[in-house]
């Protein structure tokens, strides 16, 4: 594919993507098109039983619209502050079974 067609389906240039990533962001972008090459997805995090969790934003080359970020377990999405909550949650109920385990 030229570069030309490259470009029109991102919408900019090749890299159009990459001006515009967050720090956390380790997508290699540039390699495909369209709404795909938008996706700002962060270093996966291993949580249990295989299930990984990263950080996703989405921002439109174009308009420069943002979806997100989100926070996405396994197949499930999370905003910035359900995820929050959920792992207080989580630390809430592993105190919980700590304490009621110790004698």
């Amino acid at each position: 594919m030229s570069d030309s067609v490259r470009r029109r389906a991102m919408g900019g240039h090749p890299g159009a993507a990459r001006e515009t990533c967050p720090r956390w962001c380790v997508t290699a972008h540039g390699m495909h098109l369209g709404e795909d090459d938008w996706v700002h997805m962060g270093e996966p995090v291993a949580l249990a039983d295989g299930v990984l969790a990263r950080l996703c934003l989405s921002v439109d080359p174009r308009s420069g619209a943002k979806d997100g970020p989100y926070v996405v377990v396994g197949s499930s999405e999370y905003t910035l502050d359900e995820a929050a909550a959920l792992g207080v949650a989580l630390v809430a109920m592993a105190n919980a079974g700590h304490q009621a385990i110790r004698p």
